[in-house]
């Protein structure tokens, strides 16, 4: 280690003297038997260290500076040590040795070696070790062709590089982070903070390059979703613990590093081909892919991430020649490629929409249709709620698609509790269903939160919450056993849904469907020739998560609630018994495609029994 002051300096004498020791002993030999006696991180070391500390080593080397020079100063115990070092540095068999790509001091290396390094007590002063990086980055190893460690002047490349080393050293440090997730502290070493100014420079950089003219090839994307992207396809996809922590660690590291960079990142340039459409599309695959499942909550983003990408939206705007437009285009993408965005939008309005007023105003005109259609939708969801609020029917916007109404009015009643839902679902006039079908799947969600992070959520209020709910559809006669029936080949509206929840509750939605056993209307369900169906995949399901250990990450809640919901042996004792006493009761029907599903898995041998009895005694009424 190499990050003070006073380990730089042991680093010098150590390596200047074990490298001239070598030297004058094997001066008499051949060149390879003095290179196998060396260790390429020595010499690499040696290189960094003498290169960080004196800046005329940074000069270009001529042919008489490289003569021999006598090594009997190096012996004596008052010797120079930075003289010493520097006439080793300019001594022609080390040069040679130099030469030889084993010894290269490559780009990565020096980048893994300057995130050692403790600002704080580190040999050179801020301004210094500023015209160091310089030098190295832009002066040194840019222009290096890449075979002698460089980067063959593409500054793209050294900036994939030092994002890919700079993750690599936050993996690595067994530092404690005091820090919060958002500062550029990364890794628990401050040392981090100088070498990524170093890449937000360079980004800056690139994004002031050459637009690319119309009619050229396609840009490949912005570098640093590349490096992510392969970084994510390296880890281990097991379903363990451990390597469920450590990919949430390298995507909390990717946020960190996306926040901050320019928020432009995020959204891109406009294309060449259409200037008012900018390219979304390896963000909305970060966060369809990653985030989603990892830094999102209740069916939103956290508030840093989300007002990132709007401050980048309107960086775009600024630079189309049709503001309002690209806006327009960048939100209805938003709805069919990434969902989340805008349900994060409705969360945070309230934070976010004072700068986007603010921002906007330079556009001299109001906020575009997309913009109008989020902010209705948030504040007639809390009007709805509101008993400020006369109490009469309200119809939604029709602005927005009907899932954004119902994620607007799913987050007011986090807020309001549930009275306020009562009162406003008794005032809410919705002649579109899937308003209130999403809006049961956003309450399903939630209480699969109270499970999972009883901490966050209240177990009682989120059933209530779905008991509600639950009583509503059953008044309108609104059919929601679709939503646990959601497969990735759903079009619509179940393809959208499946974006907003991360896959662990959508595996868990067995667990949010037997919750609720004691508030389903039997009556009105048997008439619904697919209830049995669910019923017995959901069972089929909920045994298979306790089989492989899903159930296990559910919290026991039975100090919480008096049927012990929260216990996954209790829940599937339940839901047997449900089933048992359901299948006698169900009419033909209910039959038609039970048997093929019970064929396709492990199941239950008693409810397989009496599905096949039952099933049997109706064939003659089926044919």
């Amino acid at each position: 280690m190499c990050g003070s002051k006073e380990s730089l300096l042991f680093c010098l004498k150590f390596c200047t003297a074990a490298i001239s020791y070598s030297l004058c002993k094997f001066s008499s030999q051949s060149s390879d038997g003095w290179y196998s006696c060396l260790s390429p991180g020595l010499i690499k070391k040696f290189q960094f260290v003498v290169l960080r500390l004196f800046s005329e080593a940074r000069d270009p080397l001529y042919a008489e500076d490289t003569a021999s020079f006598p090594w009997r100063p190096l012996c004596l115990p008052s010797a120079d040590w930075r003289r010493a070092a520097l006439c080793l540095w300019r001594q022609r068999a080390f040069r040679e040795l130099l030469k030889k790509k084993e010894f290269h001091l490559t780009y990565r290396d020096w980048v893994q070696l300057e995130l050692e390094i403790h600002p704080e007590v580190d040999s050179l002063s801020d301004i210094e070790r500023w015209d160091f990086h310089q030098w190295a980055i832009r002066e040194h190893f840019l222009p290096k062709p890449s075979a002698a460690g460089g980067c063959d002047g593409d500054l793209e490349t050294a900036c994939t590089i030092l994002v890919d080393v700079l993750m690599d050293f936050c993996q690595s440090s067994r530092r404690c982070d005091a820090h919060s997730e958002n500062d550029l502290v990364l890794g628990g070493c401050t040392g981090s903070r100088d070498v990524f100014s170093r890449l937000q420079e360079m980004a800056a950089d690139l994004e002031q390059g050459p637009v690319m003219a119309q009619g050229h090839a396609p840009s490949r994307g912005h570098f640093l979703f590349g490096v992510f992207c392969r970084r994510f396809q390296a880890l281990a996809g097991g379903g363990d613990v451990a390597s469920h922590l450590q990919r949430q660690r390298e995507l909390l590291t990717c946020k960190r590093i996306l926040l901050g960079l320019s928020p432009s990142v995020l959204v891109g340039s406009p294309r060449a081909a259409q200037p008012t459409a900018p390219d979304c599309t390896e963000f909305f695959h970060l966060v369809n892919s990653e985030l989603r499942n990892f830094c999102s909550h209740g069916g939103a983003l956290t508030h840093d991430i989300t007002i990132h990408f709007f401050r980048g939206l309107l960086y775009a705007c600024s630079r189309s020649r049709d503001p309002a437009l690209t806006a327009d285009l960048t939100l209805t993408a938003c709805q069919t490629e990434c969902p989340l965005v805008l349900t994060s939008a409705l969360l945070w309005w309230l934070r976010l929409e004072p700068e986007l007023r603010c921002r906007w105003g330079c556009f001299q005109g109001p906020l575009p249709r997309g913009l109008q259609g989020l902010r209705e939708a948030w504040q007639c969801a809390s009007s709805l709620l509101s008993s400020d609020t006369e109490s009469s029917d309200t119809v939604l916007p029709a602005l927005s698609p009907a899932w954004v109404s119902a994620a607007a009015l799913h987050f007011a009643i986090q807020q309001a509790g549930k009275g306020g839902l009562r009162r406003g679902l008794e005032r809410l006039h919705c002649p579109r269903e899937e308003l209130l079908v999403v809006l049961f799947f956003f309450s399903l969600m939630n209480l699969l939160s109270s499970h999972l992070t009883p901490h966050a959520v209240d177990f009682p209020t989120a059933l209530d919450v779905c008991a509600e709910i639950l009583g509503c559809l059953k008044k309108r006669k609104v059919s929601w056993l679709p939503l646990f029936q959601l497969t990735e080949t759903d079009a619509g509206l179940g393809h959208i849904l499946l974006r907003l929840a991360p896959d662990q509750h959508i595996r868990l939605l067995p667990v949010a469907f037997y919750s609720l056993l004691s508030y389903f209307d039997e009556d009105a369900l048997l008439q619904d020739g697919a209830f049995l169906h669910v019923a017995v995949d959901m069972y089929l399901k909920l045994l298979g998560l306790f089989v492989a250990g899903e159930t296990g990450a559910l919290s026991t809640l039975s100090g919480r609630s008096q049927e012990s919901q929260g216990d996954p042996v209790g829940l599937i004792t339940k839901a047997r018994l449900f089933l048992l006493q359901l299948i006698p009761r169900c009419p033909g029907k209910s039959f038609s495609n039970v048997a093929e599903l019970l064929a396709t898995r492990d199941h239950d041998p008693e409810v397989s029994a009496a599905l096949l009895s039952r099933q049997q005694s109706q064939e003659p009424y089926l044919s």
